[in-house]
């Protein structure tokens, strides 16, 4: 197994530290290195404490680690907040860095300040010339910095960055072994995106037409990308006024015959909720992205949990069927979002994409998104009756799967009521026992049909392995990355969690050395196990401090388990 290297800079809000780790990413990419990229911030717009740390290695990378190996340094607040190994490469202009005597590593001392103001250029480009002096530090290619710098970075400010860049590269003698340039590009044909990003663009393979919200982290990317997409594909995007009207304006648009999804936290599903109910009892297909943060109320606000598990399954009141995909990876969020779409068409259901602040704003790295992935499906749509334009339609009608015919509004013969009320076969409202039994019989004998169409549970690792740890979303991530120095452990993903075929799931559990694997206190995933096949999870691994789990963690838990 080839070494894996942990990159972190630091500093304040406001020193560009989001900025220079994707510049990093892309730099590894091209030197022939997987990455993966991990972002914490306050919800501050200066001041504070951000890092990005980046893993890199020439084999494929999932997770963050507690090691660092080289460190930049660009403010005092970073030896408050870190703490370094005596080999760790801590690279600072320590000639104003107050705090940094005392702390652990090995100094190089580039004058950041004095490099920046010798090319008239401004405070936050120090993060450039870090990134320059990091880039030497670890042997590689001078040319590659100036390209992908030069890349990053609009025209009017490209130079002065790449000045920035190649001043900090020269200023730095410090040499670390074993980092070089593969031969070959072995990563060119790798996407490096978050996992909003790949949601994004599995809503844009899957048709999306209309994305309304008002921005909440960590889901807010989703909009900023489908924004900038909007006049490429065809795409109403709409910045609400709040989290209502962004849902009531997706199940408006879903009526009306587009392909509609909407995007938030906790929070901001919380204000969601009687929408999402509209969407339930109108049999309206509306896609949701919910990215969990630590809760309840603001809780946590930039920071990540996997505390909202038992939420979607159970958000807005009564009883109804609604499809909840988990996905662990790039290319779980890609194509388990344009199945989101086909399955929320096809059986007229609202579906959840459930996600948390580690995968959404995380940076993954992975050669799986397949372009031409899947085909449309939109489930079957009255096509008209001219004969009798006006002639109410039974949109609701008992049928042998639950599914109805869908009627867009404006289509011949096609008129029916979407009412907030239980009501009958054509939406005219009833609240009598009989209509009601029937009504709530047909929509949940859909549930078996769409749990075959759901992705399936898994196993990763020796069949034979000691340990099984049990997850679902980012958690797969963490394990990945694990179970590369320790086999004696397996794992079960859950790139999905409701509907499932509970049997199958109940197999798949039996006879195995349990953990329950979660990023929430009350290990949600268990619970649910515990109720749909009766098998209680004894072990618990659980972080709820709004970190994700780090990879030592999990090998020093295998260590003492074992």
């Amino acid at each position: 197994m080839n070494k894996t290297y942990a990159w972190k800079v630091g500093g304040p809000a406001g020193f560009g530290i989001s900025s220079i780790g994707p510049v990093f990413a892309n730099i590894l990419k091209k030197c022939g290195y997987y990455v993966h990229g991990y972002l914490e911030y306050p919800s501050l717009i200066r001041g504070g404490y951000n890092s990005y740390q980046m893993v890199f290695s020439k084999d494929p990378v999932y997770a963050p680690r507690k090691r660092i190996d080289i460190y930049l340094a660009l403010a005092d607040v970073c030896f408050e907040k870190e703490h370094f190994d005596d080999d760790t490469v801590v690279i600072g202009d320590f000639e104003n860095l107050k705090k940094a005597d005392g702390a652990k590593g090995n100094k190089v001392d580039v004058p950041l300040k004095k490099l920046v103001d010798d090319i008239n250029g401004k405070e936050i480009m120090k993060n450039t010339a870090a990134l320059g002096a990091s880039i030497a530090a670890l042997g590689l290619p001078k040319d590659i910095l100036e390209e992908v710098v030069r890349g990053s970075y609009p025209a009017k400010i490209a130079e002065p960055n790449v000045k920035a860049a190649l001043a900090g590269f020269d200023a730095c003698d410090k040499k670390i072994e074993g980092v070089e340039v593969s031969s070959a590009d072995v990563c060119s044909k790798c996407a490096v995106m978050s996992g909003n990003e790949a949601v994004s663009i599995g809503a844009i393979r899957a048709g999306v037409s209309f994305y309304s919200t008002y921005p909440m982290t960590p889901a807010s990317t989703i909009l900023h990308f489908l924004a900038k997409q909007a006049r490429n594909y065809g795409i109403v995007v709409k910045h609400t006024e709040d989290e209502i009207s962004g849902i009531n304006m997706a199940v408006g648009a879903a009526h009306a015959g587009a392909r509609a999804m909407t995007g938030t936290s906790g929070g901001g599903f919380a204000l969601m909720n009687e929408g999402f109910g509209l969407a339930a009892i109108t049999e309206t297909p509306v896609v949701v992205a919910l990215s969990q943060r630590p809760g309840p109320a603001t809780g946590m606000p930039t920071w990540t949990e996997q505390g909202d598990l038992h939420y979607a399954l159970n958000a807005s009141q009564g009883e109804f069927l609604r499809a909840v995909y988990t996905p662990g990876d790039l290319r779980e969020a890609y194509e388990q979002t344009f199945d989101a779409f086909n399955l929320a068409e096809k059986y007229h259901i609202p579906a959840i994409i459930l996600l948390d602040k580690f995968i959404s704003e995380s940076v993954f790295m992975t050669n799986e998104m397949n372009p031409t992935y899947g085909e449309l499906n939109r489930g079957a749509l009255f096509e008209g009756n001219d004969d009798e334009p006006y002639a109410h339609f039974p949109r609701y009608e008992e049928t042998e799967n639950g599914v109805g015919t869908r009627s867009i509004p404006g289509t011949p013969g096609g008129l029916f009521i979407a009412s907030s009320n239980e009501h009958d076969e054509k939406g005219f409202v009833s609240d009598t026992s009989e209509m009601r039994i029937q009504q709530t019989d047909r929509r949940y004998k859909k549930e078996p049909f769409v749990a075959d169409e759901m992705p399936h549970p898994f196993l990763v690792g020796k069949e034979d392995a000691k340990l099984t740890f049990v997850c679902f979303g980012s958690m797969k991530q963490i394990l990945l990355e694990a179970i590369k120095s320790e086999d004696r452990f397996n794992f079960i993903h859950f790139p999905a969690v409701n509907p499932l075929n509970w049997d199958k799931v109940a197999e798949l559990l039996k006879g195995k050395n349990l953990v329950a694997f979660e990023n929430n206190k009350t290990a949600q995933l268990k619970a649910l196990i515990a109720k749909k096949t009766g098998i209680l999870i004894e072990k618990e691994f659980l972080k709820y401090d709004g970190r994700p789990f780090f990879t030592e963690e999990v090998l020093e838990y295998v260590k003492e388990v074992l």
